[in-house]
């Protein structure tokens, strides 16, 4: 159960290293997603549309190498 939660926790920070992640935007205009907490025991967010980049293109090369070689 650790080595799990270890090994998610390393891939989630592997993913920010290397990506940013910010508000999609659409004809120009940055959107903001809407905030609609519901009344659960458990809050989930609705699903929403963000914009992924690499942040730089030495961070693209790293994403785009075969790992598996």
């Amino acid at each position: 159960m650790y080595l799990a939660d270890q090994s998610i926790w390393l891939m989630i920070v592997a993913s920010l290293a290397v990506f940013d992640v910010s508000k999609a935007v659409e004809n120009g205009v940055e959107v903001t997603p809407e905030i609609d907490p519901s009344s659960h025991t458990v809050s989930l967010p609705k699903p929403f549309k963000c914009s992924i980049q690499p942040r730089s293109p030495s961070a693209l090369e790293l994403i785009q190498q075969d790992s598996y070689r």
